[in-house]
């Protein structure tokens, strides 16, 4: 396997991507969709080791940064749902150029790059297959979960309140922009992101389709991808007992091997 790192121009930026090739490729390959914000380096050290594994196994990967994010250039702040898709197409047409015949380009995202993915897949239906690591269905669910954030880190700094859920939306309406850990959002994506809900949709992208909840302990079901499942024509849904890596957690994740194990087997029995 060779791993290269490189930075390919979409829109007047630079984008940063690390290429895995495998020694022995089978002529397809995939597009790596990372999380939102902090949950993107909390899960970073999975995502690195995935690719690795796929790679292995003939698979040519593609990991990159959406703008704003990592290594690429530009301003976390600027950016919205629009310019996130459009860096995933560049990144399906980098990966295909830059290794040739590849006859298929999968996505594999994590959270809300999950849903990045199948929101990508609906416009690109030629992308197969879909893989979806604990999608975020409900995009309104999980804006007030980041503003969450913003009250307890408000809390944590101050003693206090000092900026409630409605004034940090007025805030974001007055121009202004929110705090979520480190990331400042602005308006335009706070209100594309409350748009979208994927679950009690019927998606248009026809392609196989895998749905994993990743659940801490056995026996929890799949209840938050149960919806989400019912848009799909060819779906699989499966549970995981993993840690939920894209958080802050006790414990080193480096490999998630329930998660890598069922991802692949799925991966290689529906090419």
């Amino acid at each position: 396997m060779q791993e290269t790192p490189f930075f390919f121009p979409h829109q007047g930026h630079q984008l940063f991507g690390v290429l895995h090739q495998p020694e022995a490729p089978n002529g397809r390959g995939f597009v790596f969709c990372h999380p939102f914000a902090e949950e993107k380096l909390w899960a970073h050290r999975v995502y690195v080791n995935y690719a690795r594994e796929l790679s292995r196994a003939g698979y040519a990967v593609l990991r990159f940064d959406y703008r704003g994010h990592g290594d690429s250039s530009g301003s976390f702040e600027d950016f919205t749902l629009e310019s996130r898709l459009s860096d995933i197409a560049c990144a399906v047409s980098t990966l295909q150029a830059r290794v040739g015949g590849l006859e298929m380009i999968g996505l594999l995202g994590l959270r809300f790059g999950a849903t990045l993915a199948a929101l990508a897949a609906n416009a690109q239906p030629n992308l197969k297959p879909l893989v979806l690591w604990e999608p975020i269905a409900s995009g309104s669910q999980y804006m007030k979960e980041l503003i969450r954030v913003n009250l307890a880190t408000q809390s944590a700094v101050y003693k206090e309140i000092r900026h409630n859920t409605q004034a940090l939306v007025a805030k974001l309406k007055a121009g202004e922009t929110i705090n979520v850990d480190g990331y400042d959002i602005r308006y335009p994506l706070y209100e594309q992101m409350m748009a979208i809900k994927l679950a009690g949709e019927r998606h248009p992208y026809p392609g196989k389709v895998l749905l994993i909840q990743v659940n801490k302990k056995e026996g929890l079901g799949m209840k938050r991808v149960a919806a989400l499942a019912a848009g799909y024509s060819q779906v699989t849904c499966i549970d995981v007992v993993e840690q939920p890596f894209w958080k802050e957690i006790r414990e080193y994740y480096a490999h998630a091997k329930q998660l890598f194990a069922q991802t692949t087997r799925w991966i290689t029995n529906n090419e």
